[in-house]
């Protein structure tokens, strides 16, 4: 069969197929978006009101933190599930936020504040403002509990059980609730505290300066923060959901397969698969010459000669021949005298009588008299062998 393609055009298409290949892995496996150049309230954003910043302090205080873009609540089973400042401006995102709530999980949740807009082409923020009240009440909603937001004009003092620093807040945001167990608090106001939910406590933070990139410059801030996100998660991970924020991402086989460690393995397998495809495609050594149309040897000669034979039919000539030959190899090994044909089938009988020979002569000639049958040439062909066997070595009395 003639090639239908020519081996610059095979090479060419290979080519196309691999790159292909490695573009769509790259893309899937490096397609994170950790930094979308927003001025977004989550933990990607470097801006002064996103959450970068607490992300790389717990980092390099070595706490196992974990920005999630799926199965938050999972993830965060042993240890504290923050939720900061969510949108809920779609009834799913209010569904999504009950269920993190309903896991039981220890949970933080951090009401939102502001709302900003980043210089084009740059990370740092062009425009801050309060996001209006009206768009925070869904989170009480959520918790089911009655709540105001109070916005004061300038700093205030902070009261709570051990405290290791107080926080630096410009204009503090604060909720006033009977709804709320106080934690941290400013004449009646609270700024942390403890809500229940479904039998179980939640967190709540009223304000996200204490944890903002803009407020995390204040060490006061940093150590606020860090000392409670320390007490809540009992030891275990902190998990940041960002799935509340439209950065959930659904489960991938094939990113997980190409992210240290387990690239090292798949890389192994894609190599043996690669060597694998290699040896059967490409020849090792010097070519392989073309067998002759003749092979030496008596092996070519006798299948051609058989093959001549049954093909016209002589096969019980060859068969009688095989017999008289036989005949004479045990004459010859038996040392029988020069005799007639007749007589010495007659000794020979004489002979496998003394030595107590099962198959008989006379019957071997009836047998290959009659054979007329390729296969029952054969088989009557075995039993002359075996013939010759008895009468030269005798009767096999093992079996």
């Amino acid at each position: 069969m003639t090639n239908p393609f020519s081996k610059r055009t095979l090479v060419i298409i290979i080519s196309v197929v691999i790159l292909s290949m490695a573009a769509a892995v790259t893309l899937t496996v490096m397609n994170t978006d950790d930094d979308d150049g927003s001025a977004g309230v989550h933990g990607y954003s470097t801006s002064a009101i996103g959450h970068r910043g607490l992300v790389k302090i717990l980092q390099k205080l070595d706490v196992p933190v974990i920005v999630s873009r799926g199965d938050s609540a999972t993830k965060a089973k042993n240890g504290l599930l923050v939720i900061a400042e969510p949108t809920l401006t779609e009834d799913a995102a209010r569904e999504k936020l009950k269920k993190l709530l309903q896991s039981g999980t220890t949970t933080l949740v951090v009401l939102p504040k502001w709302y900003g807009q980043a210089e084009r082409g740059r990370t740092w923020i062009e425009d801050v403002n309060f996001i209006p009240v009206e768009e925070i009440k869904p989170m009480f909603e959520v918790l089911g509990i009655d709540a105001e937001i109070v916005r004061l004009p300038m700093a205030t003092v902070f009261t709570g059980q051990d405290m290791v620093a107080m926080p630096n807040i410009r204009e503090p945001q604060l909720v006033k609730s009977r709804d709320i167990s106080p934690v941290i608090e400013s004449e009646g106001h609270i700024l942390l505290g403890t809500v229940n939910v479904e039998g179980h406590e939640v967190w709540l933070l009223s304000d996200p300066d204490v944890l903002n990139n803009y407020g995390l410059r204040n060490p006061d801030n940093a150590r606020f923060i860090v000392t409670e996100i320390d007490r809540m998660r009992g030891g275990g991970p902190v998990v940041i959901d960002e799935t509340l924020h439209g950065y959930a991402q659904t489960p991938s086989l094939l990113r997980t397969l190409f992210r240290f460690p387990l690239v090292l393995a798949t890389m192994q397998v894609l190599v043996c698969a690669l060597l694998a495809v290699w040896a059967a495609m490409v020849r090792f050594g010097p070519r392989r010459g073309s067998a002759p149309p003749i092979g030496p040897g008596k092996d070519f000669l006798i299948r051609n000669t058989a093959a001549l034979l049954q093909y016209g039919g002589h096969h019980k000539h060859a068969l009688a021949r095989y017999l008289q030959l036989t005949i004479g190899e045990v004459r010859r090994a038996l040392h029988a005298p020069t005799m007639a044909p007749h007589e010495t089938v007659a000794w020979l009988e004489r002979v496998r009588v003394v030595r107590k020979c099962k198959i008989s002569l006379r019957d071997l000639e009836l047998s290959v008299e009659a054979a007329n049958t390729p296969q029952r040439v054969v088989e009557v062909a075995d039993e002359v062998f075996r013939w010759r066997m008895e009468m030269t070595h005798g009767i096999d009395t093992r079996s």
